[in-house]
């Protein structure tokens, strides 16, 4: 008993621990011992860096203090010396908008260690050289205009001397028909400027010189009319002027007005007497290479100025007038492009775009429309969500070609959306109201665009919109621009999700869209009804491919409908009831998943190439019984087609002449036509791509190794043998090669012809056959009157004058029609 009561003598009851302390003395004993984590110099300054001008709420000028002071003191640390030199660089071509702030940091930090200073200078100019080496002109814009905020540590004339050097090369390089080049280093030049002339330099000396500068960009940023054409994307006088020669008009206004450029922060301000006194340099020599061979001048196409916001009576986006315009479309363009391996990153750069501009360019952000002019009170009107939902849209449906998949920026706007929707939910209403409105006057490859993107974007949240919006435009005829709009959305709708699903999301007057046989999850297998003609061998053959019959057993009764048909005299090719009866089974066998469907083409595979090569028409019925199975979900039907096309049983010439010739005359509104016809040449122009960038290279064969005994004289004699053998060989290859581009070629040149020519027939009216006229005019005597015929003939040619259109700049970019031919076209 005497162990039980412990403590103090006396005795008394048990004092029992309570279960708290037993816990904590438990956990205590389970606790491991952890060293305390320090982070490094490097690392503390890394993220004190990386967050520059990220937060409102600090001062700039406080940050810029702090990360010189802990880099410029401790500069004798190499791993800090080495990683935040190179960061600088990285910085620099990543997130485009920091370029002034990184500016000021190497300012300052020259003004208190000009060893520091100095070296980062020297790391900026191998950088420009390196990317101006490599035709990185993104890269190398970035870079110069870092250089140009740091004018005022250079002697004399700095920068400027390069920059003639430049326009200098841009003069040789359009007089050598390499004007797309040209007009890249014209641009170049001419977005540096500002930024120079708002550095810590600006004085008379510097405007002056920009002035001198601005002089000769003039004539350099000229495009010719009938490109500047074919890229404009709307019918409009505030949109499709070229972007080159609105920044030229803007800069000729600023330097007139005396270089305010009051968009465009200045944080060196705070350090101008520091930044006066401190070390000053040479700007050295770059060495603007000869010739770029490896630069793809299709990329460099210049862009045109687009804006789903320049209409509206209050001004929410900078006007064209206004050197802002230019100067933020062109760092969330560079942002956008540059970062599309992080959406999430991008989607913040550009909901805080009013932090990294001068603080008066912006309202705050989230201000409703409506009170725009009332929280201004006489300052600037800009909304940041409406300046980055505009340039995002300027690249989402930017001529000729996006710079990246359309699939990237539909992901920017929903990480927009999730990281500020009360912001930017509103701006994207207004943006889709606006193009919905002048779809009439929109290019129609634009327009299709903005289908994928406005289905996928309802996607994503509940497929809700405000659709009574556009009733009225129900009326109107299915061939319409509006309503072609509507039904190609809600169509692209019914593929990402289900019909009912869409259905449900719809108001009542737009149910009737969505039948009931759309509803269906398998479509209606034509040869189970007893009035479709040899229905009872359409289901015998399905019988049998279902239950895996020989194929032979298949073709007897496949032979039995031709015979029967040639016997009859039914009208058209006897053989094509017994290809619609295959064909047709062949859907109905796979019309559960895309997946079944491609195990029964795999299956199926020796039958339909044999009946593709029969003739072309035969390929063509292809097309036309998948299309007719799949009526009611035409978009399943467009996908099936296109592996069809990948497993060679159809061409794409087939698949063209489908679309354009016996699709019907309301195909073109279709978008899952267009889909088509923009897949299938697509295909074959990226084929030739493709054949063009494997050419073959030739390599001399290695040296034999030495023989014992082999005086030099035979050696030389071995090698000639063995070079002679290699070149024979490399020149049987490269006889491949050239015979395989130059069939490519072909192939692309009479597709170019088909589609074109079609095109051309349909915009002018002219129909190809009287099959085709009988159709159109089946369609005109369902109309009411004679105006409503007129009508739909006229939106009609409409089509086929923006198809044509469309088509011709594609095939232009691509170098297979020339700019005389384009204009023959009557573009």
């Amino acid at each position: 008993m005497g162990d039980y009561y412990r403590g103090g003598g006396g005795r008394g009851p048990p004092r029992h621990r309570n279960k708290r302390q037993r816990e904590d003395d438990d956990h205590d004993r389970d606790r491991v011992y952890r060293r305390p984590h320090h982070e490094s110099l490097f690392v503390r300054l890394q993220k004190e860096f990386l967050a520059l001008a990220e937060s409102p709420l600090v001062l700039i000028e406080d940050v810029v203090k702090s990360i010189t002071k802990l880099f410029t003191s401790n500069y004798e640390n190499e791993e800090l010396r080495r990683g935040f030199r190179a960061l600088i660089q990285q910085l620099v071509v990543e997130q485009p908008f920091k370029i002034p702030f990184v500016a000021s940091v190497v300012l300052v930090s020259n003004s208190i260690n000009p060893t520091a200073g100095a070296d980062i200078i020297s790391d900026s100019y191998a950088a420009a050289q390196k990317y101006l080496d490599s035709g990185d002109f993104t890269s190398f814009k970035l870079v110069l205009r870092l250089l140009g905020c740091c004018q005022g540590l250079f002697l004399d004339d700095g920068i400027f001397k390069f920059l003639d050097a430049l326009l200098d090369k841009a003069e040789l390089l359009k007089g050598a028909g390499h004007e797309n080049i040209a007009l890249e280093f014209t641009r170049i030049v001419m977005i540096t400027l500002p930024y120079i002339v708002s550095s810590s330099a600006n004085d008379d000396e510097q405007k002056a010189k920009a002035g001198r500068i601005l002089e000769r960009t003039g004539p350099l940023s000229q495009i010719p009319s009938s490109l500047a054409n074919l890229l404009r994307p709307l019918k409009s006088n505030a949109v499709g002027e070229p972007m080159i020669q609105i920044l030229q008009q803007q800069l000729v206004g600023e330097s007139e007005q005396g270089w305010a450029l009051t968009a465009v922060p200045r944080p060196w301000q705070t350090f101008k007497a520091d930044l006066d006194a401190a070390n000053k340099y040479q700007f050295p020599e770059l060495n603007i290479p000869v010739e770029y061979k490896n630069v793809d001048e299709t990329t460099l196409i210049p862009d045109v100025y687009f804006s789903v916001f320049a209409h509206q009576e209050i001004e929410t986006v900078p006007a064209t007038t206004h050197i802002a315009s230019s100067l933020f479309r062109d760092s969330i363009n560079d942002t956008l492009n540059i970062l599309d391996f992080n959406r999430i990153a991008v989607a913040r750069f550009l909901v805080d775009i009013d932090c990294y501009f001068s603080p008066d360019s912006f309202l705050k952000r989230a201000t409703p429309f409506d009170r725009v002019e009332e929280v201004a009170a006489g300052r600037s009107t800009w909304k940041p969500e409406d300046v980055a939902v505009d340039a995002v849209f300027s690249q989402l449906l930017r001529l000729p070609n996006p710079k990246h998949k359309l699939i990237y920026y539909h992901s920017v706007f929903t990480e927009m959306c999730k990281i500020a929707a009360a912001a930017v939910a509103p701006s994207l209403g207004r943006a889709i109201r606006f193009v919905y409105s002048s779809v009439e006057s929109m290019d129609i490859e634009v327009s299709n665009r903005f289908i994928d993107w406005f289905s996928h974007h309802l996607s994503n949240f509940g497929f809700t919109w405000k659709w009574t919006e556009w009733e009225a435009n129900l009326r109107l005829s299915d061939i319409h621009p509006k309503k072609a709009f509507i039904l190609g959305a809600i169509e692209k709708e019914i593929r990402l999700s289900f019909p009912s699903r869409i259905k449900g999301t719809l108001p009542e007057p737009y149910q009737v869209l969505i039948p009931e046989a759309k509803e269906k999850d398998i479509p209606f297998f034509k040869y189970d009804s007893d009035d479709t003609a040899f229905s009872t061998e359409g289901k015998e053959v399905f019988s049998l491919l279902k239950d895996k019959k020989p194929e032979a057993e298949v073709d007897a009764v496949l032979e039995t409908v031709t015979r029967t048909a040639t016997e009859q005299n039914l009208r058209g090719d006897p053989g094509s009831y017994a290809r619609d009866i295959y064909i047709t089974s062949i859907c109905y066998l796979g019309a559960k998943s895309l997946s079944h469907v491609l195990s029964c083409i795999e299956r199926c595979k020796e039958k339909l190439l044999y009946i593709g090569q029969e003739s072309p028409e035969a390929r063509r019925q292809i097309v036309q019984s998948v299309m007719g199975y799949w009526a009611d979900q035409p978009g399943v039907g467009a996908n099936v087609v296109d592996k069809l096309l990948n497993y060679s049983v159809l061409t794409p010439s087939s698949v063209v002449e489908w679309a354009l010739i016996d699709a019907g005359p309301a195909a073109l509104s279709q978008n899952h036509v267009w889909e088509m016809v923009s897949t299938t040449v697509n295909k074959v122009n990226n084929r030739v791509r493709q054949i063009v960038a494997s050419r073959p290279i030739y390599a001399a064969p290695p040296p034999p190794p030495e023989v014992e005994g082999q005086d030099g004289a035979e050696a030389a004699e071995a090698y000639a043998s063995l070079t002679a053998a290699a070149q024979e060989e490399f020149t049987a290859i490269l006889a491949t090669y050239e015979a395989t581009l130059e069939n490519a070629r072909v192939e692309q040149r009479q597709i170019a012809d088909l589609v074109l020519q079609s095109l051309v027939k349909i915009a002018n009216g002219v129909q190809r056959t009287p099959e085709e006229e009988e159709a159109i005019e089946a369609v005109l005597l369902a109309l009411d009157d004679d105006a409503a015929r007129e009508e739909y003939r006229g939106w009609m040619k409409w089509m086929g004058g923006q198809w044509l259109r469309a088509f011709a700049r594609r095939y232009w970019t691509e170098g297979v029609v020339r700019e005389d031919e384009v204009r023959a076209l009557g573009i």
